[in-house]
């Protein structure tokens, strides 16, 4: 099902009402969407500003799995490979997107889980 969303300047304080039509059927409007693998979520209370806490906690699962992963390898692996599995499957979980919601307040509790088990 297509649904769209809307972004607005930062200097717009009022939100617009588009309707889009396409072959006779209204494409919903939503506040939050996945696109690509990420959670976009647009907080309509603080003028439209973008929310990266639906990605963060969409992300928090999987690297729960990659630390599991980890700590079960790890008595049979050396250090290299161990270096190696955290870069990259946990990296790849963290930098994927990153500088879209890397510097979103809720990203510290990604950091501090990266740093926890590095």
């Amino acid at each position: 099902m297509t649904k769209h969303i809307t972004f607005n300047l930062r200097q717009t304080k009022s939100t617009l009402d588009i309707n889009i039509v396409c072959n006779d059927n209204l494409i919903t409007a939503v506040p939050k969407i996945k696109f690509l693998d990420i959670y976009i979520y647009i907080y309509i209370y603080t003028h439209n500003t973008i929310n990266w806490s639906f990605h963060i906690e969409y992300i928090i699962p999987k690297l729960i799995s990659a630390c599991y992963i980890k700590k079960s390898i790890k008595p049979f692996m050396s250090l290299n490979t161990l270096k190696t599995v955290h870069y990259y499957y946990f990296n790849a979980i963290i930098s994927y997107a990153l500088p879209f919601w890397g510097n979103s307040p809720h990203a510290m509790k990604i950091f501090r889980m990266s740093k926890k088990n590095s």
